[in-house]
């Protein structure tokens, strides 16, 4: 039998995991700053995506294999922890619209270079770096607005 003493630290940690999934936006400012920082974070990752196949042929396979991979959940986590805020106001829809949709864009893009990564390898290396940085643009731009 596991003393009560030890069960208190994980279920503690449970709690606090399970009430950070919907954290609030106080206001519409408060919420775009959220969005913002999502789309930093995300564009983060897509420069990460974009290094990997711009310099694959300086890296080995399983290396750019685990870079991607990487990426691919920090755009996944980015996804569920901004799906979560809750949008105070109708303006905050079209935020988390525009926002939603650059990062499951990103999400998708970098998913789908994995897989060519695991396969035969990127099919056109220049054009993938080419619109992930127009990508990452994109999502630079958009936290700018939301600052």
């Amino acid at each position: 039998m596991i003393p009560p003493a030890r069960l208190v630290p994980p279920a503690l940690l449970t709690a606090l995991l399970l009430s950070g999934c919907v954290s609030p936006a106080w206001d519409d400012h408060d919420y775009a700053l959220k969005a913002g920082k999502t789309a930093e974070s995300a564009a983060s990752a897509v420069r990460f995506a974009r290094s990997v196949v711009a310099y694959r042929d300086r890296m080995t396979g399983p290396y750019a294999e685990v870079v991607l991979t990487e990426a691919v959940r920090d755009l996944g986590s980015v996804n569920d922890q901004f799906g979560g805020v809750q949008p105070p106001s109708d303006a905050s829809d079209r935020v988390r619209d525009e926002v939603l949709r650059l990062t499951e864009k990103a999400e998708s893009e970098v998913e789908d270079l994995l897989i060519q990564t695991r396969r035969d390898g990127v099919k056109d290396p220049a054009a993938a770096a080419r619109d992930l940085g127009r990508l990452a643009s994109e999502l630079n731009d958009f936290a700018e607005r939301h600052r």
